[in-house]
């Protein structure tokens, strides 16, 4: 993947800049709140408007919940673009700290795949009061399934990229 979450603040900048009718869509300036144990909190104030997706990655934050379309030619995904609407999207996001967790300190990343192409991706993340960016696997998930990751920790930023069909993949998306 191109981009680190460490360089999200640069990427910000730049498609900032860019028109509102071709640049990604962008967040409003928001306050991160983590549970990092049972008494404590993490906070980070982001003042820059952080893309939901920007060069083919997606940006994930606790709490979000959106999709992307993909663009597919020759069976391989060329642009990945946001889609706030859970009924337009060909895969489906959902980035929690559920209660229900040991602690409720870990996270859940929810997949859905409204495709008839099976997907995969790879994914980086960084972690409260860690300056270091770490990979994480992430399973593909089969055309028109649900597929569920779990961590046993905070997660601050999940940063997918690298899309590509699997080998299940057997037509177009559907819009």
């Amino acid at each position: 993947m191109v981009l680190c979450v460490a360089s999200i603040t640069t990427v910000s900048a730049q498609t900032a800049a860019a028109p509102k009718a071709r640049g990604p869509a962008l967040r409003q300036p928001f306050t991160l709140k983590l549970k990092v144990d049972n008494d404590h909190y993490y906070e980070e104030r982001y003042e820059r408007h952080i893309p939901y997706v920007a060069e083919n990655e997606v940006y994930l934050f606790l709490g979000d919940k959106f999709g992307v379309n993909l663009t597919v030619r020759n069976d391989r995904v060329m642009d990945v673009r946001y889609q706030p609407d859970a009924k337009k999207a060909d895969v489906w996001f959902s980035f929690e700290q559920p209660k229900e967790l040991p602690g409720g300190l870990g996270m859940t990343l929810s997949i859905d795949n409204k495709m008839k192409h099976g997907v995969s991706m790879e994914g980086l993340m960084s972690m409260p009061n860690k300056k270091e960016v770490f990979k994480t696997s992430i399973q593909s998930v089969k055309a028109g399934k649900s597929g569920l990751e779990t961590w046993p920790h905070p997660i601050s930023q999940l940063v997918l990229g690298n899309l590509q069909l699997t080998k299940d993949s057997t037509s177009e998306p559907t819009k």
